[in-house]
């Protein structure tokens, strides 16, 4: 799923040959998979019974994967702003607040890949904006067989396990099913309530390797996608 310098320009001594490779790979990671870590124990169901109930508002919410150039060639590639926004799902606010949870999943075949405003919002590491071409050959080596393999996994699926700490920021163990690969990490997240809004905001970083992808690299490792991918998220609920 992982998930921020100016890019300069290429040197004119940089070979046709390796301009082919460049063009070929775009800068999405061709990868294969690793051998899964041990299976996760089942989650129980959310508590629903006492709980108020929020829907994900898709509209007003967006997931950012912001995914990194690494190598000595890395000045030839790009960094990617990735943004999911057909996110849906729920959340359940308990009076108990330990007992909240939620739930939610994006559709992978949503994804936008470097929208010139994403880029804009993200400052000087995405301060070039790469071609039309090398935009969609991005997203079609990521959302293919080799990487995400869309076709079999067609989503991320996103599910609380535990809340600890205060209702405006709490630190959040949550289990992410990316990939066919279930992998458990803490998030700090704030929340704030406006009305029958509540909005749940944040940054975290997972890596590719911990859902059996690896990273894509050419040139011997000179050109490579870093491992790490750093996730900002702006998650919007209503009240029923």
């Amino acid at each position: 799923m992982k998930l921020p310098t100016g890019i300069p320009p290429r040197r004119c001594t940089l070979s046709i040959a390796v301009l082919a490779l460049l063009a070929i790979a775009g800068c999405a990671g061709v990868a294969v998979k690793q051998a899964a870590g041990p299976a996760l124990a089942p989650l129980p169901p959310l508590v629903t019974v006492g709980a108020v109930h929020y829907s994900i508002r898709p509209g007003l919410s967006d997931i950012r994967f912001l995914v990194y150039r690494a190598g000595p060639l890395a000045a030839f590639g790009h960094n990617h702003v990735i943004r999911a926004s057909g996110i849906r799902g729920d959340l359940y606010l308990n009076r108990n607040f330990a007992l909240s949870g939620f739930a939610f999943s994006l559709s992978l075949a949503d994804l936008q890949v470097d929208a010139p405003a994403d880029r804009a919002a993200e400052g000087a590491d995405f301060a070039a904006q790469p071609s039309a071409a090398a935009i969609a050959g991005t997203l079609h080596n990521m959302l293919g067989p080799a990487v995400l393999d869309v076709t079999r996994y067609p989503d991320i699926r996103v599910r609380s396990v535990r809340l600890v700490g205060p209702e405006w920021g709490p630190e959040v163990t949550v289990r992410i099913t990316l990939h066919g690969t279930e992998h458990q990490l803490s998030v700090p997240i704030a929340l704030n309530h406006c009305g029958k809004l509540l909005t749940a905001t944040g940054r975290f970083d997972i890596r590719q390797s911990d859902f059996g992808i690896t990273p894509f690299s050419i040139l011997g490792g000179g050109l490579q996608v870093a491992d790490t991918v750093k996730v900002q998220f702006h998650i919007v609920a209503e009240r029923d």
